[in-house]
């Protein structure tokens, strides 16, 4: 199943992505927030400097980035 771009999708920049821990940080230029992702919420492989697009959900321990993909160019 093909993923849709939503009205509800951020575009940010990975600021870092520790590949053997599974996890990193997405920031938004825009607004400077930064967003936690776990590779369970990576659709495409992530790296530093990345540009992505990414839904943003909240838990008992805040707000994470899911949906994770690669910028389309």
């Amino acid at each position: 199943m093909a993923l849709v771009e939503t009205e509800n999708m951020r575009k940010g920049v990975v600021q870092f992505f520790i590949e053997k821990k599974g996890y990193g940080y997405i920031r938004v230029p825009e607004t400077r927030e930064e967003f936690y992702v776990h590779r369970k919420h990576l659709k495409d492989p992530i790296k530093k400097g990345d540009v992505v697009l990414f839904e943003v959900r909240e838990d008992k321990q805040g707000s994470f980035a899911t949906q994770v993909r690669l910028e389309k160019k």
